[in-house]
């Protein structure tokens, strides 16, 4: 595995944060932001992690993926891997999306895995390749821009990709409705594609329909 020579690893633990958010703003001064505000900034960063998804997808396969995650969804920002102190569910999110695949005559080849550590390191991100059992492989990378990348390769030739991002200060509640209440409902029954393909964030202006449930 000499791709790994001189990767650097990144340590996993439930906080490591401060007071300033991913962007680099403290809790205050995200709150002060207008709810759209915080609207268009969670697109920007949901449309920079599909483009992402959609490259790393391509490295693997071309053909139909299936969807793990949506990935529009602000989850709690709580306890999660670069949370910052005094990050709960109700004042900060982060957004994750992930894709799965069975690859016909896979087997969870180590192989398999360098080719998405290679792609990482061309990229030119802090990647690590792990074995975490008989034949499978967990390769993650951290981008210049804070997102992060994990590749999963598994015996069976289930292979997975997610991206994930850090974590942001906001109001969740409001800002999960301002997201959902936008998204029409059919869109929420997607459950596979081709790579490049997901659902469009919404505009601000886009009809509010409150979703049940």
């Amino acid at each position: 595995m000499a791709v790994l020579a001189g990767m650097v690893s990144f340590s996993v633990c439930a906080w490591v944060g401060g007071a300033v958010d991913a962007a680099g703003m403290t809790r205050e001064e995200a709150e002060r932001l207008p709810l759209e505000r915080q609207f268009d900034l969670l697109g920007e960063r949901y449309e920079v992690m599909q483009g992402l998804l959609t490259d790393a997808q391509r490295v693997v396969s071309p053909n139909v993926w299936t969807w793990t995650s949506h990935g529009f969804y602000p989850g709690s920002g709580d306890g999660q891997r670069w949370s910052m102190r005094g990050a709960t569910s109700k004042n900060s999110y982060y957004l994750s999306m992930s894709r799965t695949i069975r690859l016909p005559g896979a087997s969870g080849a180590v192989e398999d895995a360098e080719l998405m550590a290679e792609y990482f390191v061309a990229q030119g991100w802090s990647t690590t390749l792990r074995k975490e059992g008989a034949r499978r492989y967990q390769v993650e990378a951290m981008t210049d821009e804070g997102y992060w990348l994990d590749y999963w390769v598994e015996p069976n030739g289930q292979y997975s990709v997610g991206v994930h991002s850090k974590v942001y200060w906001c109001n969740r509640s409001e800002l999960s409705s301002a997201v959902i209440d936008r998204i029409p409902e059919e869109r929420f029954d997607i459950e596979e594609s081709l790579p490049g393909e997901f659902i469009p964030f919404p505009k601000w202006s886009d009809p509010v329909v409150p979703k049940v449930g």
